[in-house]
């Protein structure tokens, strides 16, 4: 990475964009001021104009801001994507505001009362069905991808076998055996129909409770409420699947534990039930024929979300008998958080829409992924499906990556304002930041990304000083604390190779290999 950033330096615009911006300490000052402010964003927006900070009241103007005081005339502010193959920096606040969220509805905190996590709560994965035979690994790595008689052959004549044990980080993984035989229509309309199959779910979840309290599903919804958080992820194969914290409230606004006898094993039961049952109609594709319903695959994975560290029983559609420790709120929280940054491909090629085939082209996409974007672009000709094509580079899924139920816990908008008033107050002291104030102004948008290479190379470099101060902070608080588990310690090391990765290429376009937290993602892509 530092002979890297060395021979990024030896280019002639970057040194003289550093010699440039080094020339003035008091122009340097000033932008490591604002840098610092939009966190060393990859692409941060430019803007133009003032502000005036005024008592409501009184009318006193308490404060103005003009852009003419700033380095450059511009102020800069970050981006705010949640990919990390486009800006770490923002992905990280994202990440944070993204675990803050889901655990304040697991333990409580920002407004969520404590009791929460003594409330029925499981932490669920819904996978997708199988759309034609993909490499992938096997109980860790000691078995095959596809043993069998190597005689076997599909009717495009292509092997069915493979008796290759893949690493987790090899390219083949989620490859079709046979491309000609995987069902890419029925891939991308399945993506395209998910988040109806979710709400689905959950009308079907909440039946399934009625019925088991013998009651009708008007008077459950009277009394209870069921509360979720859910991310998206992408498999290698090109389908999403579903993980969601899931909790039962009683229906009220404090949030209180549901009355006796509403207990985790009926809404563990409950789930199993509605994922038998749901299903939502598939839309017509090319031939115009019925291609069926949309169901979730046969792996359903429910494990208890733990209060406190105690053990509890890891339950699967598979029948196994297997025990681990319960998610604990903090693990939970940081797995959701990992997937909520990444994109729809490992090198974020996909992060932007498409304006046509040959802009796909030009991204450099891996065959079956170039497939299945070039299928779901071909059915959004369809008058029936018109928005595909403006979602064909995330394969047709047209729903967000992290949602929540109103009453689950507090919002993206809350945790901002919250760390802006915090800013605030630290910049400008609390007397000042408790006063009754309206803020006006104008503002005019001039641009996206740093105005030179060499600040670019500033901005680098500081974002690699940032994670490395974030790393540092982090052991620290783990050297005091219990040890982290396993999950969070994953997610750290993936996330901050992932940054790293981005920063030392300076592109939005890095490699980064898919990781496995456990045998059930695994095997899904070998579905």
């Amino acid at each position: 990475m530092a002979s890297s950033a060395l021979s990024a330096l030896l280019d002639e615009r970057v040194l003289s964009g550093v010699i440039a911006r080094a020339r003035s300490a008091t122009t340097l000052a000033s932008f490591n001021d604002q840098g610092e402010r939009c966190g060393w964003c990859s692409h941060p927006i430019r803007l133009i104009g003032a502000v005036a900070s005024v008592d409501s009241t009184t009318g006193e103007i308490l404060r103005t801001y003009s852009t003419n005081d700033e380095p450059d005339g511009v102020l800069l502010k970050a981006c705010g994507t949640r990919r990390a193959t486009r800006c770490p920096s923002c992905a990280a606040t994202y990440a944070s505001d993204a675990r803050m969220l889901v655990r304040a509805g697991m333990s409580g905190g920002k407004g969520v009362p404590e009791s929460v996590s003594q409330h029925p709560m499981v932490f669920a994965t819904f996978t997708a069905p199988s759309f034609g035979a993909v490499h992938g690994t096997r109980s860790g790595d000691r078995t095959p991808c596809h043993p069998g008689a190597s005689k076997q052959r599909c009717v495009h004549g292509k092997s069915l076998t493979c008796w290759q044990r893949h690493r987790k980080d090899e390219s083949v993984l989620g490859e079709p055996l046979c491309p000609d035989c995987y069902d890419y229509q029925r891939s991308i309309l399945w993506n395209a129909t998910c988040p109806e199959l979710w709400r689905r779910t959950t009308i079907y979840v909440r039946r399934e409770l009625a019925r088991q309290l013998g009651v009708d599903a008007k008077q459950f919804d009277r009394e209870l409420r069921l509360s979720f958080a859910k991310v998206a992820e992408f498999q290698r194969r090109g389908v999403v699947h579903l993980h969601a914290v899931i909790r039962l409230d009683e229906r009220d606004d404090e949030c209180t534990a549901p009355r006796a006898g509403v207990t985790t094993s009926m809404l563990i039961a409950a789930l199993h039930a509605a994922v038998q049952k749901v299903s939502a109609p598939l839309p017509r594709g090319f031939s115009d024929d019925s291609l069926g319903l949309a169901r979730w695959g046969q792996q359903l994975d429910l494990r208890v979300i733990a209060a406190h560290e105690q053990d509890s029983t890891r339950t699967s559609d598979r029948g196994s008998d297997e025990t681990s420790a319960a998610r604990s709120s903090r693990a939970v929280a940081n797995y959701v958080a990992k997937y909520a940054t990444k994109s729809t491909d490992d090198a974020g090629a996909l992060d932007r829409r498409l304006t046509s085939l040959d802009d796909l082209s030009a991204r450099g996409v891996s065959a079956h992924l170039y497939r299945l974007v070039e299928t779901a672009w071909n059915l959004g000709v369809l008058a029936h499906l018109p928005r595909l094509r403006a979602w064909a580079h995330s394969l047709g899924f047209g729903g967000h990556w992290l949602t929540k139920s109103r009453r689950y816990s507090v919002t993206f908008s809350f945790l901002r304002s919250q760390r802006q008033a915090w800013q605030v107050q630290r910049r400008q002291g609390i007397a000042n930041a408790s006063a009754p104030a309206i803020a006006l102004g104008v503002w005019k948008w001039v641009g996206t990304g740093w105005r030179t290479a060499g600040d670019e190379w500033i901005a680098a470099l500081r974002q690699i000083a940032r994670l490395h101060s974030r790393l540092e902070a982090r052991d620290a608080r783990r050297s005091e604390a219990e040890t982290f588990t396993d999950i969070e310690h994953q997610w750290t090391s993936e996330f901050s190779r992932i940054s790293m990765t981005s920063l030392a290429t300076m592109s939005p376009n890095i490699a980064k290999g898919e990781m496995s937290n456990d045998r059930r993602e695994g095997s899904d892509e070998g579905e």
